[in-house]
């Protein structure tokens, strides 16, 4: 965090009011959320930043519970069958669009064959391995896949919103329906005036039921500053930040609560393999030996090095092993023996975690004999550099970000890393290798958990090893909202406390237990020995920051 920053937030704090004493608070009237960014109308293939507010309106067939692990939501029942390569899933009765029209088989067959023609960076590589979808009833939809796949009901299941047939059939290629979002989620979107706010009304006939809070506003918030000041004069009710140390200290003695858990957002360095001499991986496993992962993350702030390779290591598929090894000597010697010119980290302006990232990439460049600096600039900006719209590539280094997607199913990785463009919308290093996709497709294919671990560790070496990115940290989740408002969040494993359970009664859930409120839930701990949180930084709530996909995944194309 800068100094200004750091100043500002005691300054803040030292001048502000107690929140009043926390009153159970099982319902509300409107709840009122900062956002960073205007987002469109927040359809599926409109929304940029905002799928937590997408979702709001639309549904899936699964969503994951607090532990990440994905449930039944629109569906009643999934089946898996045939060796693997059979998904029947058998719908809810009562799910209906906010104009009435029944939920049924026929809209989620449309949704699925709709995705696999229009081609959306973010859903339709989920979609490989569907060989044909068919509604054979009013409620039961079959999948037949080409091959096994493990994490078929985390993504595509989990994360692919249903569309309404009625309104997106004969929809070309670049429109949406006219008017506001229909979905069949618990909130309508009623009021949007762009560059300032959303305004979300509850769907009082959601097939959960009646969502606990009636209106949902998000002003448009840029700076996390104001964000924090909003929420101490209460003219917010959460803030979507990862708090510093400090900073959540004492929001909570003034009655504050603060919900944390493991939040599966990274940061990685990214390397433009196109360009030597980064174009040999000896090379670029010498920067990786320069960079201490840990003190990157105490320095960067709210979190835990990377040391276990891309996967967060609170994931079930986190790799067993240590990837990344600091040895600054013999990094010192493999890079004085390359004519490596004078370096520029790209970083995100207006994103303390990843800035202060690049300035320690910097730092331990110059220490290892490479001449660095770090350059902050505008994200669209960044975004250009990494190569948008066919443009090509200019860039050498750069931090960014990795998405919740990639420690939920391991088979997102390839996204991030294989040669086909349109299968790895997010691979802006320009990194391609034969072995790399033939693993990535075991991990898509695997027939078992036993063969796919297997083989997600293999990728998580390969990539250690071929060090197209070098993994830096994770951030820790950390959520303050005023508990006298609503006392009622969720916090979702891997993406934290703005999640629609949030809001509705789980007792009418299928989930088999109800999961526990944020509040009075004991903080959650890693399972694995993992320094501690010491650095204060202030970080827009991550979700914003990486689901960045129908943009950024365009800076593919400039390979």
């Amino acid at each position: 965090m800068s100094h200004f920053l750091r100043v500002a937030v005691a300054i803040m704090l030292a001048t502000a009011v107690p929140f009043p004493q926390p009153v159970v608070a099982q319902s509300s009237a409107t709840l009122r959320i900062p956002f960073p960014q205007e987002d469109g109308t927040l359809t599926p293939y409109t929304f940029t930043f905002g799928y937590p507010l997408m979702t709001l309106v639309y549904d899936t067939l699964m969503w994951r519970d607090q532990s990440g692990t994905p449930r039944p939501w629109l569906a009643r029942d999934v089946k898996v069958t045939n060796g693997g390569r059979r998904v029947t899933v058998e719908l809810r009765n009562g799910a209906r669009w906010h104009d009435g029209r029944r939920l049924t088989a026929g809209d989620v067959e449309f949704t699925f064959e709709y995705v696999r023609a229009r081609y959306h960076p973010r859903f339709t590589p989920q979609l490989e391995l569907i060989d044909e979808v068919r509604a054979v009833k009013p409620s039961r939809v079959v999948f037949e896949l080409t091959a096994p796949g493990a994490g078929f009901l985390d993504q595509p299941l989990s994360d692919v919103p249903i569309l309404p047939r009625h309104l997106w059939e004969g929809i070309a290629a670049g429109d949406v329906p006219p008017g506001s979002p229909v979905g069949s989620g618990p909130y309508r979107l009623t009021r949007h005036r762009p560059d300032n706010a959303y305004t979300f009304r509850a769907n009082r006939n959601y097939f959960l039921g009646a969502p606990r809070v009636r209106t949902l506003k998000f002003p448009i918030v840029p700076g996390p500053e104001d964000m924090l000041e909003r929420l101490e004069t209460r003219e917010v009710d959460m803030v979507p930040l990862t708090l510093p140390r400090d900073a959540a200290q004492r929001l909570e003695d003034l009655g504050a609560e603060v919900a944390t858990g493991a939040y599966y957002v990274g940061t990685i360095l990214v390397f433009n393999v196109r360009r030597a001499p980064f174009d040999d991986p000896v090379v670029r496993r010498a920067v990786a030996a320069a960079l201490d992962l840990r003190t990157i993350a105490r320095a960067a702030g709210n979190g835990v090095p990377a040391e276990y390779g891309l996967i967060h290591p609170r994931s079930p598929w986190a790799s067993d092993e240590i990837l990344h090894r600091v040895d600054p000597s013999a990094a010192r010697d493999a890079l004085t023996r390359v004519d490596v010119p004078r370096v520029e980290v790209l970083a995100p302006a207006g994103d303390p975690v990843r800035a202060e990232a690049g300035r320690r990439v910097a730092i331990a460049l110059d220490s290892a004999g490479v001449s660095a600096r770090v350059k902050t600039i505008a994200r669209d900006d960044l975004v250009a550099a990494l190569g948008e719209d066919s443009a090509p590539a200019r860039f050498t280094l750069a931090i960014w970000s990795t998405p919740p997607l990639a420690s939920y199913d391991p088979a997102f990785v390839a996204r991030m890393l294989a040669s086909d463009p349109r299968t790895a919308p997010l691979n802006v290093s320009g990194y391609e290798s034969a072995r790399f996709d033939r693993v990535a497709r075991r991990v898509a294919t695997a027939a078992d958990d036993v063969e796919r671990r297997a083989a997600v560790e293999e990728q998580l070496r390969l990539i250690a090893r071929d060090a197209p990115v070098v993994p830096l940290l994770f951030q820790q989740g950390a959520f303050a909202y005023n508990p006298r408002s609503y006392d009622d969040w969720v916090f979702i494993e891997g993406t934290g406390i703005l999640d629609k359970q949030s809001f509705i009664d789980h007792a009418s859930s299928t989930f088999d237990e109800t999961p526990e409120r944020a509040r009075g839930v004991p903080r959650v701990q890693p399972e694995r020995e993992l320094p501690p949180l010491m650095t204060a930084s202030l970080v827009l709530f991550a979700i914003f920051v990486v689901a960045f996909t129908t943009t950024a995944v365009r800076a593919r194309r400039g390979r």
